[in-house]
């Protein structure tokens, strides 16, 4: 059987990584490769993640551990990460998280079964106070994929829980951008999904999405301004991609890029980041003033992404909440 190779970027998980890393190191799926990439982590993760490895002599062999000189940032562990993949198929886990035992095997029995550039599997969020199962969107084909992938649930967008061929990455040259941390799985699913042949999907929950870490991205950003930055620019390096390749997919990129200016609008009128707010304000109204015109505004996929009132309302809307009204 082919080998796949375990991508994880590594930062600040002390707390994590024994469970991560147990749950990768026993895996039914024997021709595993593990790419560590210590993004300079300033705990003690990478201490803890050598210990564990004692107690697998037989998966150590396969382990590499590769330490950036510098923090970069996510998006960079995870392009390390790729460029020193060997596998034929790759596995992207973030080091918070965990797999079931069975997880690589499920997805690459399907994909043997069906020749599938892409497997996805279900999973589970992780709260403190409760568990949640998650399901893959139901679809058929590369198109119906594409479709849900572009739906409103962010869910959809993660890069995690998926066997994926790794030809799709060299061949089209498919990396998230270096410093733009947040959504940077929007950069690569989409394109992914796009590229690929065939996909497939399993019934089962194989993910473990720990939502307790208070120093992922996802818990800091409605604080962090510069996470909304980047999250717009993930969105408009998507919307970029799309705009000579079908319209269908363009409009829908088009539409989710103006999903996301809006609501970071949202937060900067929230929390006064006067400059900001106006700053978002000129790219709608410079590159998004047809945005009620585009072809496809009538499919009822589309129109999940849009609020039924105007650009002018809508400013006057956050500027109220600006001055406290």
């Amino acid at each position: 059987m082919y080998q796949v190779s375990l991508l994880v970027p590594v930062y600040g998980v002390e707390k994590y990584i024994e469970r991560c890393a147990r749950s990768l190191f026993e895996q039914t799926y024997e021709n595993l490769e593990y790419i560590f990439v210590d993004d300079c982590s300033p705990d003690q993760s990478i201490e803890i993640l050598k210990r564990v490895m004692e107690d697998y002599p037989a998966r150590k062999e396969h382990v590499r551990i590769i330490r950036h000189e510098k923090n970069r940032g996510l998006a960079a562990a995870r392009n390390t990460a790729l460029d020193n993949a060997h596998g034929l198929f790759i596995s992207h886990v973030d080091s918070d998280d965990y797999l079931d035992c069975n997880a690589v095997q499920l997805l690459v029995d399907k994909q043997v079964e069906t020749g599938a550039d892409i497997v996805s599997g279900n999973y589970y969020i992780i709260r403190s106070n409760k568990v949640t199962k998650v399901y893959e969107p139901p679809y058929e084909n590369q198109h119906e994929m594409m479709l849900a992938t572009f739906a409103i649930r962010m869910g959809n967008r993660h890069i995690w829980r998926r066997l994926i061929n790794a030809r799709l990455y060299r061949e089209y040259g498919i990396r998230p951008i270096e410093g733009v941390n947040f959504m940077e799985d929007w950069q690569q699913i989409a394109i992914l999904v796009y590229y690929a042949n065939k996909v497939a999907r399993i019934d089962e929950h194989i993910y473990y999405y720990n939502r307790t870490n208070d120093g992922s991205y996802l818990s800091i950003f409605c604080h962090n301004i510069e996470l909304w930055r980047q999250s717009v620019e993930s969105a408009l390096f998507v919307e970029n991609f799309f705009v000579d390749k079908e319209q269908e997919y363009y409009n829908l990129a088009h539409r989710l890029a103006l999903n996301v200016l809006k609501t970071r609008m949202s937060l900067a009128a929230r929390f006064r980041e006067m400059q900001y707010f106006e700053e978002l304000k000129r790219i709608i109204m410079s590159e998004y003033d047809d945005c009620f015109d585009t072809i496809g505004w009538d499919n009822p996929i589309v129109r999940i992404f849009m609020c039924n009132y105007s650009l002018n309302g809508l400013y006057r809307r956050f500027y109220a909440l600006i001055r406290g009204n």
